[in-house]
Parts: structure tokens; C-alpha cells; sequence
């Protein structure tokens, strides 16, 4: 197979975009610069029966589309939130959490949900010490509702300020009274 024109043009992107980001990082002066360098949304888990956040060490959450091996957190892990990279060329990045409960049944990829972000991205200068970054608007979300609830935009402009913007509510059910121990609740359907 002969590779095409935009092909190629992906690969030199894949490879130039990070190696060019890489000289300019190691030539900045980060001594006036406290803030986050990047403008990555954080990502909260949820129960949605209580509507507190929840610490799971049984999924896997990765980009749906990235090339090679995109997770970002692999089952064993433990998670309750988690910085989401999104694509600075695209106007939507997909993730995927993967269930690995094997005593509830739920390990099977059926059960998977994904979450689709649209948004706009702009470059933007920050200042001689933090240097450039984008920011990220997200206009819509769409997800799947294998176990998660809902999906909340707090904030809509995603910045190098660390802060949660999204919180992601998956269905729970109390095991106890007395212990604060959490199952997962599959359910059907998906929302788009």
C-alpha cells in the first residue's frame, strides 16, 4: 500500500508537533509561571445516587481514535478524577471507559460508555514565562448510557487554570447501610 499525501502529512504532524513543543519548553524561563502549561479539561467521577465523587480501581478509561496505545488510565488504577487530553487539530475528541468489574458481570466491552466532546480550539499567548497554549470552548457532549447517568459542563471554557469542568455521574447502588462500598448498575440504551 503506497502511502498518500495525507498520510504523510498526519505522520510528520504526529512527529513535528511534539519535538517542536519540546524546544520550546526546554528554552522557557518557568521561574514566573505557576500556573497549569496546558489547557487540559479535569474530569470528575460521580455516584449519581448520592452525587458525590467516587474513587473507581476497576476501569479503563483511553481515546477513542488515538493512535498506538491511548489509555489514560488502565483497570487496577485508582481514580476519581482525570485530565483528558483533547485534540488541538479537530473539533471533537471521544473517550472511552471500560467497565473491568468481573464479579458484577460487567468486564464485557458491551458495557463501555463513550463520551464525545465538540468544541472550538484558539491559540492562545499567555506570557513570555507560561508561553502559548489552546483553549478549548465546548459547545456539546454526547454519550452513551451503559452506566453513566450524566455528564455535567460546569465550566465551558476549558484554560490552563486547574480546575474540574466535567463531571461524569455513573450509576451506583449503596451495598450497606454501615459500609460506604459502591456497585456499578448497568443499564440500557445510550443518549446522543
Amino acid at each position: 500500500m503506497k502511502p498518500n499525501r495525507k498520510h504523510i502529512q498526519t505522520r510528520l504532524q504526529a512527529l513535528f508537533v511534539p519535538a517542536a513543543m519540546a524546544v520550546v519548553a526546554s528554552g522557557c524561563n518557568t521561574d514566573g509561571c505557576m500556573d497549569n502549561h496546558s489547557a487540559l479539561p479535569l474530569m470528575g467521577l460521580y455516584s449519581s445516587s448520592t452525587e458525590l465523587s467516587m474513587q473507581l480501581d476497576s476501569i479503563g478509561i483511553g481515546g477513542v481514535g488515538a493512535p498506538s496505545d491511548s489509555l489514560l488510565i488502565y483497570p487496577g488504577e485508582s481514580v476519581s478524577s482525570i485530565y483528558l487530553p483533547f485534540r488541538f487539530d479537530k473539533t471533537q475528541t471521544a473517550f472511552f471507559i471500560h467497565y473491568d468489574y468481573r464479579s458484577q458481570g460487567l468486564a464485557d466491552p458491551a458495557f463501555n460508555d463513550t463520551i464525545t466532546f465538540h468544541y472550538s480550539s484558539e491559540p492562545y499567548f499567555a506570557s513570555e514565562e507560561c508561553g502559548a497554549f489552546f483553549i478549548y470552548r465546548i459547545g456539546k457532549v454526547d454519550y452513551t448510557t451503559h452506566l453513566i447517568e450524566n455528564v455535567e459542563i460546569t465550566d465551558s471554557v476549558i484554560t490552563n487554570v486547574e480546575m474540574e469542568r466535567i463531571k461524569v455521574f455513573i450509576r451506583t447502588s449503596d451495598t450497606s447501610e454501615a459500609a460506604p462500598a459502591r456497585s456499578l448498575i448497568p443499564s440500557g440504551g445510550g443518549r446522543q
